[in-house]
C-alpha cells in the first residue's frame, strides 16, 4: 500500500511538473489571484449538495444490503470521505473507511458477511458516479474526438456491469433513484466548474461549460493521482485546446476548480476532528481511570447482530 502511494504522489508530481514545464507557473498564480469569495463560497454550496446526493445514493443502496443508514449520519460519513479522498493518494481511501464503518457493530460470526455488505453499498454508489462521469465526457467528446469518446462509453459501460452486480437486488424505481442522484451529483460538480470557469476565464463562452467541465471531471477521477492534481490540469488543458481555446487558460481553470473542490471538502475536516477527539482522548487517560469509569462489574455490552446495523454518526 505504501508503494501504491508513493507511486501514485510521484504521478501527481510528474504531471504537475510536465504541465508547469509547458505552460510555465502564470496560469497557475493567476487562478490562484482570481477566485473571489462568491466563487468560494458558492464551491461550499454545491459541494454540500453533491455531498447530500452522495449521502441519499449510498443509503437507499445500503438498504437493500442490509444496513440502516439515517440521512445525517451518512451526509457526515461523506462529508469525512471526501475530505480524506481530497488529500490522501488514489482518492478511494475516504471510501474505505467509510465502507469499514458500517460494519463496526456487527457480530464477530456474521462480520465478514457484514463487511461485505458494507464495501458492496459504497463500491456500488461510487460506481454509479462514475458511470456517470465517464457518459458525461464520452458525450462532450463524441463531436471532437470519437473514438475517445467511444473508449469512455465503453468504460461507462463496464463500470455499470461492475455496480449491476451489486444493483439489481434493488427495485426499478430505486434503480431510477440511483440514477437520477448520480446525474445530480454530476451538475453540482459540473457547478463548481462553471464557478471557475467564470471567475478564472469570463472571456470564455460559458455554453462551453458543460462540455469542458465533462472532460475536467473525468480527468480528476482517474485513481493514479492525489485529490485529481495533474490529471485534471493535463485533460482540462487538453480539452480548451481540441475545442479552440488557450490551453494555458485550461490549465488555470483546473487549477481554479481544484481549489474550491478541496475547499467545499472542508467541512469533512471538522467532522474528521471531531470524531477523533473522543478517540484520541480515550487513548490518552490511564488504563486505571478507564477502569473506574467503567465500574468494577461492568461487562462488556453485547454487539448488535448484523441484521439491525446502524450506521454511528
Amino acid at each position: 500500500m505504501v508503494l501504491v502511494a508513493s507511486l501514485q504522489l510521484l504521478v501527481t508530481v510528474g504531471v504537475l511538473g510536465f504541465v508547469v514545464a509547458w505552460w510555465g507557473l502564470e496560469p497557475i498564480t493567476t487562478a490562484l489571484g482570481s477566485l473571489p469569495w462568491w466563487a468560494l463560497a458558492g464551491g461550499l454550496v454545491l459541494g454540500a449538495a453533491g455531498v447530500l446526493v452522495q449521502a441519499l445514493r449510498w443509503r437507499l443502496v445500503a438498504r437493500y444490503h442490509g444496513i440502516r443508514l439515517p440521512v445525517g449520519p451518512a451526509d457526515v460519513r461523506c462529508w469525512q470521505a471526501s475530505f480524506l479522498n481530497s488529500l490522501l493518494p488514489g482518492g478511494l481511501a475516504g471510501d474505505v473507511l467509510r465502507a469499514a464503518d458500517d460494519s463496526s457493530d456487527a457480530e464477530v460470526s456474521a462480520g465478514r458477511r457484514a463487511l461485505a455488505s458494507g464495501f458492496a453499498a459504497v463500491a456500488a454508489e461510487r460506481l454509479c458516479g462514475t458511470t456517470v462521469v465517464l457518459v458525461a465526457a464520452s458525450a462532450a467528446l463524441a463531436p471532437h474526438r470519437p473514438l475517445l469518446a467511444a473508449l469512455c462509453l465503453a468504460g461507462g459501460v463496464v463500470t455499470a456491469t461492475v455496480a449491476w452486480r451489486w444493483l439489481r437486488r434493488l427495485p426499478a424505481r430505486d434503480l431510477l433513484g440511483v440514477g437520477m442522484l448520480s446525474v445530480v451529483g454530476w451538475v453540482a460538480f459540473a457547478g463548481i466548474f462553471a464557478l471557475a470557469l467564470v471567475a478564472v476565464a469570463p472571456s470564455t463562452d460559458p455554453r462551453l461549460a458543460p462540455g469542458l467541465a465533462a472532460v475536467s471531471i473525468a480527468g480528476m477521477s482517474v485513481p493514479v493521482g492525489v485529490g485529481g492534481w495533474g490529471t485534471r490540469e493535463a485533460a482540462t488543458a487538453w480539452i480548451f485546446s481540441v475545442v479552440g481555446l488557450d490551453p494555458a487558460a485550461g490549465v488555470g481553470v483546473s487549477v481554479g476548480y481544484g481549489v474550491l473542490a478541496l475547499v467545499s471538502t472542508l467541512p469533512g475536516a471538522v467532522v474528521l476532528a471531531a470524531r477523533l477527539a473522543p478517540r484520541v482522548r480515550e487513548v490518552g487517560r490511564p488504563r486505571d481511570g478507564r477502569r473506574a469509569r467503567a465500574g468494577p462489574g461492568a461487562s462488556t455490552p453485547a454487539r448488535r447482530p448484523a441484521a439491525s446495523l446502524r450506521s454511528r454518526a
